[in-house]
């Protein structure tokens, strides 16, 4: 046995916590192996910090020997940890938050969580200081809710199960009609997942309310909003 190879995990250490949903929401989107290396060192940071404030900067995770080498060694050195964090953020894994006074300018990450989100409001509104004499500013990066926030404004907490079917509607629907759907249901006190995929089901099947009726055919609909081909042929140009 080679003696410098890994001897196996103790049974009893200390861990870093990932939600069952990151697998399901998060991980398929991620496009580069740096994606998942500052999700997984961002996380493994975070949880070391004290406080309700728990974020980390690039120059935290790049201090670290272990995951400077991970970058180094597949993750696209420290180019790749920035693209990474930025792409976290655009996938609403991590929070991404400016400070900027005192002659300094530095972005820090957050997971996206609850107790971020909180962190990150009251920061905000100046009931908590994330560095001394910094101003904080939101790194924007969406222009639209994500389905995922929608789906927890409007309905609750996401189950592994209910972001499969999220990410599927994703990937079949509009997202202007994502966001119509949701907002209708609420506006019924239908707050449920299930109604609001009958919604985006009638839409594509039936046509939406303020689309010409008649105008296009079932199957026209389907070709222009689910993907441009039906029964594996493409659509003609």
């Amino acid at each position: 046995m080679n003696p410098d190879a890994f001897q196996g995990f103790p049974g009893i250490a200390k861990g870093t916590v990932l939600p069952n949903l990151f697998f399901v929401a998060v991980l398929p989107r991620m496009r580069e192996p740096g994606d998942l290396l500052a999700f997984l060192w961002a996380s493994r940071f975070v949880q070391d910090v004290r406080g309700d404030a728990r974020f980390v900067s690039a120059d935290g995770i790049w201090g670290d020997g272990a995951a400077r080498a991970s970058f180094e060694a597949f993750g696209g050195g420290r180019a790749g940890l920035e693209r990474g964090l930025g792409h976290c953020v655009e996938l609403g894994a991590l929070i991404g938050v400016r400070l900027t006074g005192q002659g300094s300018d530095e972005v820090v990450y957050f997971v996206n969580n609850p107790a971020s989100r909180r962190a990150v409001a009251r920061a905000r509104a100046g009931e908590v200081r994330l560095a001394p004499g910094a101003a904080v500013s939101p790194v924007v990066v969406e222009t639209r809710p994500g389905i995922f926030r929608l789906y927890e404004e409007h309905v609750g907490t996401i189950t592994p199960l209910v972001g499969e079917r999220l990410l599927a509607a994703v990937e079949t629907y509009p997202a202007e009609w994502i966001e119509q759907a949701f907002r209708e249901a609420a506006e019924l006190n239908k707050r449920n997942w299930r109604y609001i995929e009958r919604i985006l089901q009638n839409w594509a099947q039936e046509g939406r309310g303020d689309e010409t009726a008649g105008r296009d055919s079932f199957e026209e609909r389907k070709r222009r909003y689910l993907g441009g081909a039906i029964g594996g042929r493409p659509a003609a140009g």
